[in-house]
Order: C-alpha cells, then structure tokens, then sequence
C-alpha cells in the first residue's frame, strides 16, 4: 500500500489535530498531512500540492466546505 498524502480543512486547530491522530490510529499510512484553517486556504494548498484524500469542515469562515468542494 502506498503512503498517503492528506489534506484536513478545518477552522479548528485542534480539530485538525484530532482528525490526523484518529487517521494515524485508524493505521493509515500518512506519508504527510497537509493543514487549512479554510477553505480558501484549502485551495491555495491544492494549488501547490497533489493530494490523495481531502477531509473537510462545512462551516468555516472566510470559504465553507460547500463552496470548497464546489471550487
């Protein structure tokens, strides 16, 4: 099995955090986890990197989950 590179797009920092420790004791093989406090700042991140799963919030300010996924 491949590593994983993930992105988490959560305005909560220590959601993010839960979110990546629960995928690590799930046992997936994280080959890195990319962060974004928006959906915006999601963007800009998949802008500069290829990623293999996206977790994301709904509600966020500046960009929801709605809009992000729809971009």
């Amino acid at each position: 099995m491949n590593s994983i590179r993930a992105l988490i797009v959560d305005d909560s920092s220590v959601m993010r955090k839960i979110v990546e420790r629960s995928l690590r004791q799930a046992g997936l093989d994280l080959a890195e986890v990319l962060e974004a406090a928006n959906g915006a700042e999601g963007l800009a991140v998949l802008g500069e990197h290829v990623v293999d799963l996206i977790l994301c919030d709904i509600n966020m300010p500046v960009m929801d989950g709605i809009e992000f996924v729809r971009s």
